[in-house]
């Protein structure tokens, strides 16, 4: 689903804080991405989902050059990934129900099927009974929960999560990638930046290491 050949990364004519990534993700593979702070990890992320063209190299997205791609295009192929940002990024003034929903709305969903598809999708992350509460009245391990709802609500192809477990305990973190796990054995490719080696241990996959901007 996507091939990173030779990448390069530079922010604002600097040095590369990437350099000579070459990495082909496969439809439902998982893979954890590790690295000490500074060595990238981030950066990848953003390459993986779009938020930032590379300096250097090409990245092949679903059969699609990034590089060479209209920026209504490049929005088509965003619409196949799921992102989990590390600081969840909850809309605190919504409900549980409409921070799901909004995924759905923006691609003007009629609202009978997003109805059908949120009240679902929250009843199966644990939270049915939460779908009028606000962010902020959550625990953390139920709000990494809303954000993970929001993120897949448009069945994407592949899932990006960013430190989803870092602020959180080792049985919620276990409950997490549990959730994860079920995600991947129904076909969704998975890519979890982590620092945690007890995860990592627990729910064995694949590893990609960065050091220095380098994979090794």
């Amino acid at each position: 689903m996507i091939e990173l050949s030779h990448v390069g990364l530079r922010y604002d004519g600097g040095p590369e804080v990437l350099s000579d990534i070459s990495l082909t993700i496969e439809q439902g593979s998982f893979h954890y991405l590790m690295g000490s702070s500074g060595s990238g990890k981030t950066s990848l992320m953003r390459l993986l989902h779009m938020g930032k063209l590379p300096s250097r190299g090409h990245i092949t997205m679903f059969d699609e050059d990034v590089a060479k791609s209209s920026r209504p295009k490049r929005a088509a192929l965003r619409n196949n990934i799921g992102v989990i940002f590390q600081d969840f990024r909850l809309l605190h003034h919504l409900s549980i129900y409409d921070n799901v929903a909004l995924p759905l709305r923006l691609l003007d969903q009629p609202e009978k099927k997003i109805k059908s598809a949120v009240t679902e999708m929250i009843k199966w992350i644990g939270l049915g009974e939460y779908g009028h509460v606000r962010p902020p009245f959550l625990s953390g391990g139920q709000q990494q929960r809303v954000a993970i709802a929001r993120a897949i609500i448009t069945k994407p192809k592949i899932l990006l999560a960013d430190e989803p477990t870092g602020s959180l305990d080792d049985p919620m973190g276990d409950s997490i990638m549990k959730l994860f796990e079920e995600l991947n054995k129904r076909g969704m490719a998975l890519i979890v930046a982590t620092h945690n080696k007890g995860t990592v241990e627990r729910f064995p996959h694949p590893l990609l290491k960065l050091k220095a901007g380098h994979l090794v």
